[in-house]
């Protein structure tokens, strides 16, 4: 089994799951399920987050788990494989950069997960130097009948892709990112070029930051000819699913919906017939992706060019909110730094 090791006990980490649920939706819940991975230690900086963590997790964590105020005792200390950076949005550079000066196999990074591209251009130069992997946490993005619709499309179930639609809004990179690389996940990561309209927030901002825009719609051109469409609120089917168009007919699909299908006639495909898996927490089958690799096997999804590929989307469509031009990719613009806080 693969060590693991948590930096950061907030939300994501922990507190969006419980140790009953069936599919926990946080980092720990999924390590937890999994018996390809092993959770040894735990860091964060303040006492009362370590002490919420441990009323809510502490009966359901092995006794063996260690626990750290800092990632830097946890980062000596530790012979980590893999370490989930879940600190928030503004600490995502300085502590992955920090990880990367360990001995870990594998880094397991929250969205967004940086404040400009430039923050990620120094990230991934920085793992491809130590050829340390980094998987970012779109983490809708591994519900397995999302993953089993995947494969479905690209072998060919609806004929050739032409367009895929996605709702939801809000935040360009801390919250509508998920369903960005939901279309990306059916459309290709080749973005080429993108135009979106949003809106800034109200509220300040702290210094050195610009306001994350909240997302009204947006057009992303993908280098396949596929054309990816973002509406920037629910949908039919509520938020964080996608509609994916082809020559042979259509698919839906979304982590909170069941799975549908039809042919070019509009009659319904019969998904009992394609292996439809059951449900798992997604932070389970993300880890155990990353098992695998270090067992040899491909990358994770969402890992290294992936990732890049929806950040540059993300920083695109902000770059569009705020000039109303169209954007090619590479964004030009590496240094706005904004206040993305996951």
């Amino acid at each position: 089994m693969h060590t693991v090791g948590v930096i950061g006990l907030g939300n994501i980490a922990a507190m969006y799951g419980k140790p009953e649920d069936e599919f926990p939706y946080c980092h720990i819940g999924g390590i937890l399920k999994s018996n390809r991975v092993h959770l040894v230690a735990v860091a964060d900086m303040l006492e009362e987050k370590r002490e919420s963590f441990k009323a809510l997790w502490g009966e359901a964590l092995p006794e063996s788990v260690k626990w750290y105020d800092t990632a830097a005792a946890m980062l000596h200390d530790q012979q980590l494989d893999i370490v989930a950076v879940c600190v928030r949005g503004p600490h995502h550079h300085a502590v992955t950069m920090e990880v990367l000066q360990s001995n870990v196999k594998a880094i397991f990074l929250e969205k967004p997960p940086s404040c400009s591209l430039a923050e990620m251009d120094e990230m991934v130069a920085a793992s491809a130097t130590k050829n340390v992997p980094i998987t970012v946490s779109y983490s809708r993005h591994w519900s397995p009948r999302v993953l089993r619709m995947q494969e479905l499309v690209q072998e060919g179930l609806i004929g050739e892709v032409k367009a895929a639609v996605g709702y939801t809004g809000h935040s360009v990179l801390s919250f509508a990112s998920h369903t960005t690389d939901l279309i990306c996940q059916f459309a290709g990561y080749c973005p080429e070029a993108v135009f979106a309209r949003g809106h800034l927030p109200e509220g300040d901002v702290p210094d050195g930051f610009e306001p994350e825009p909240q997302l009204e719609s947006m057009v992303v051109e993908f280098r396949n000819g596929v054309t990816g469409i973002q509406i920037g609120a629910n949908g039919e089917h509520s938020s964080f699913y996608c509609e994916v168009l082809g020559t042979e007919g259509m698919v839906r699909a979304g982590i909170y919906i069941p799975p549908y299908a039809q042919n070019e006639k509009r009659e319904p495909i019969d998904l009992s017939q394609h292996n439809m898996p059951e449900n798992a927490s997604v932070f389970k089958v993300a880890y155990e992706q990353i098992a695998d690799y270090l067992d040899g096997g491909p990358l994770p999804h969402c890992t290294n060019s992936n990732f890049v590929a929806v950040n540059e989307i993300g920083f695109a469509a902000i770059e569009s909110v705020y000039t109303n031009q169209r954007i090619a990719l590479p964004n030009p613009n590496r240094t706005r730094k904004v206040f993305a806080n996951g």
